[in-house]
């Protein structure tokens, strides 16, 4: 499909949205800015929008569109909703949020400010359950102004980050939609994925998954931690680890048909919280030794070896998540399912409890293939 045939298609779309908005009034699409991506910082004691929008003047003469065809604007204002009236008098015309990708938080905005801001996100009618939203590592304004190599919307590039490196245990992708029902869940603690400019300023990258206790950003994952807990939400399609052992060297290894169970229990008084991780295995690499020419005792050694990895991981990521006392792995809600007396003693106290909960990981891997030589039973 050509540019310009996609980018026809991307007008003729909102044009149909415009039109079955309402039936009152006809709004024309000269007459709107579409919003692509937006932006909230915190600057100088007050609240600092960035919109991407949609350069529909971009494409003259029926010529193809080529690179960025989207304007970053930047102003402030008391409130969000105070900020987003100031850009809309600056365009002189309404902010259309129809076709809106992603919101980034800055982390001024995501450490001090955030549920003060949320608010907005609750009642406003420009705000969709199914946008993406992520938490920039300094600003907002500079994740947006990335121009992802030129690509035609920036942060259509960037949603699609977010989502690949979800699915393959390197970050997080969670919606609007998923941001509130965590926000409103009692025990429930917010997470979202962090973004940081990468050093040529062109492009951005996953830096790891932000953990929030009372509605506040208070830690930012490493690579371990993430992908530990990924897996125990269950949000991975497939990943790609290696461990070292003794006799082999380092041990390449690739996991899919990933599958978590998770339960709570009271034990001896107690909260446990139980994952148990199933997951075919295939061995891609071994440092020290033929791959084809692996015995059964062989078998055995690394798929213990990649089981002892992925609890090893697991239990980072539980760790990352208890140290800071941040429920985002949704202990509650299964101790709410499995306990219910327990919850409901619990639950109005669940910041002091939770940093006491313990964890029982097993992991079960089916070890289905050797390199891409030898297939198992």
């Amino acid at each position: 499909m050509s540019l310009l045939k996609s980018f026809k298609i991307i007008i003729s779309a909102l044009l149909i949205a415009v039109t079955l908005t309402g039936c009152m009034k006809t709004v024309h699409l000269k007459d709107l800015i579409v919003v692509e991506g937006m932006g909230i910082d915190s600057k100088d004691g007050n609240i600092q929008i960035t919109v991407q929008t949609l350069n529909t003047s971009s494409v003259t003469n029926g010529e193809s569109p080529k690179g960025n065809i989207t304007i970053n604007t930047t102003d402030s204002g008391k409130t969000i909703v105070d900020a987003v009236s100031v850009l809309a008098k600056k365009f002189s015309k309404n902010l259309f949020f129809g076709q809106n990708k992603a919101i980034v938080f800055g982390r001024d905005v995501a450490e001090k400010d955030f549920e003060k801001n949320l608010d907005y996100f609750l009642r406003s009618a420009d705000s969709r359950p199914d946008v993406a939203v992520c938490i920039a590592d300094k600003s907002s304004k500079d994740i947006l102004d990335s121009k992802e190599n030129d690509a035609q919307i920036p942060i259509e590039n960037i949603v699609r980050l977010m989502r690949t490196s979800q699915s393959s245990a390197l970050g997080a992708y969670v919606t609007n939609g998923e941001l509130l029902n965590m926000y409103s869940d009692k025990t429930t603690d917010i997470y979202m994925p962090v973004i940081k400019i990468n050093d040529d300023t062109s492009t951005v990258q996953i830096k790891g998954i932000g953990l929030f206790n009372n509605n506040k950003l208070t830690y930012v994952t490493d690579n371990e931690e993430t992908v530990g807990i990924t897996l125990i939400l269950d949000k991975v399609k497939g990943v790609t680890l290696e461990y070292d052992d003794k006799e082999l060297g380092g041990v390449g290894f690739e996991l899919s048909r990933i599958k978590t169970k998770k339960s709570a229990k009271i034990v001896d008084g107690n909260v446990v919280f139980c994952i148990n991780i199933s997951a075919n295995l295939m061995v891609n690499e071994i440092q020290n030794g033929i791959i084809t020419a692996i015995d059964s005792e062989g078998v055995d050694r690394i798929t213990h070896g990649a089981e002892r990895e992925i609890e090893r991981l697991c239990s980072k990521g539980f760790g990352a998540c208890v140290t800071n006392n941040s429920d985002a792995i949704r202990v509650g809600e299964y101790l709410a399912k499995d306990c219910p007396s327990s919850y409901d003693l619990l639950s109005d106290d669940w910041d002091v409890y939770f940093p006491n909960i313990r964890s029982s990981i097993s992991v079960d891997l089916r070890l289905k293939k050797i390199s891409d030589n030898t297939q198992l039973d």
